[in-house]
């Protein structure tokens, strides 16, 4: 069975910042080697809450 990648916090803030830069989700997902529905759970506010206040404060 393949291993199961799992995004951190710190990956999170990543995917907010690459968004509001321009990327699309599915350009986002190959950075992590997970799938757009990761990216998506993450924009939606589903995984690592929080992240898009940090990520707020870093731009």
């Amino acid at each position: 069975m393949g291993k199961t990648i799992r995004l951190t916090f710190d990956d999170a803030v990543h995917v907010w910042l690459m968004r509001w830069s321009g990327m699309y989700q599915h350009d986002i997902a190959p950075h992590f080697a997970v799938n757009q529905g990761r990216i998506s759970e993450v924009l939606a506010g589903k995984l690592h809450t929080g992240s898009e206040a940090v990520a707020r404060k870093m731009r």
